[in-house]
């Protein structure tokens, strides 16, 4: 008995060498975690004391409470997710990150790996999101990311509150931002920061 036991582990050992790596869940903390640390930290952390965009990478549990309050991951959902845009971005780009000379950019392989884990439902501590697909590969400008298209953008109100939207128009002194959820909002250009309003003439 303890022989077949054996043998039917080593088996599985086999077995698992053969699975491509592809099919096993990513994880942030493991997989995806380390990789920002690494070059996104300095401004983006609980150690640098930054958190610019109110994005930090070294703490999954802030992560996974964003998730359900802006669009920074959607999970399944690669191409909508800001995270993904910005990294992916060609470098010089204004939506690039990080911003020219501000750091190391993520190797294409990175940034892959953090597509696959979008792609995969954005597992942080064991919570899983719906689950997209993989392109076999990604076009110059992915459908919905051409240099001209809105890009989700951080706004801040003059009370210092701040959202991640899609500015898609100006009219009659407001600003019509389209949320995570699919909303349009008709937001009173007046009640926008000074630096937020700046952005309406960019």
């Amino acid at each position: 008995m303890k022989r077949l036991s054996c043998c039917v582990k080593t088996f599985l050992f086999i077995l698992s060498l053969a699975i491509p790596a592809s099919l096993f869940s990513l994880e942030y903390e493991k997989d995806i975690m380390p990789v920002l640390v690494a070059k996104c930290a300095d401004c983006h952390s609980n150690e640098s004391g930054k958190a610019k965009g109110g994005f930090k990478v070294d703490d999954p549990d802030h992560l996974l409470g964003r998730l359900t309050k802006n669009n920074l991951v959607v999970p399944g959902d690669w191409d909508a997710s800001y995270l993904f845009i910005t990294l992916y971005r060609p470098p010089g780009h204004e939506d690039a990150m990080p911003p020219e000379g501000k750091g190391e950019r993520l190797t294409p392989e990175e940034v892959e790996l953090v597509q696959r884990w979008i792609t995969e439902g954005a597992p942080i501590k064991g919570v899983t999101g719906e689950k997209g697909e993989m392109p076999e590969s990604i076009p110059a400008e992915p459908e919905g990311m051409s240099s001209n298209a809105p890009l989700p953008t951080e706004w801040t109100n003059r009370e210092g509150k701040k959202i991640i939207a899609t500015l898609l128009k100006v009219e009659n002194g407001k600003a019509f931002l389209r949320m995570p959820n699919g909303t349009v909002h008709p937001y009173p250009v007046e009640n926008l920061s000074d630096e937020s309003r700046a952005k309406l003439s960019e």
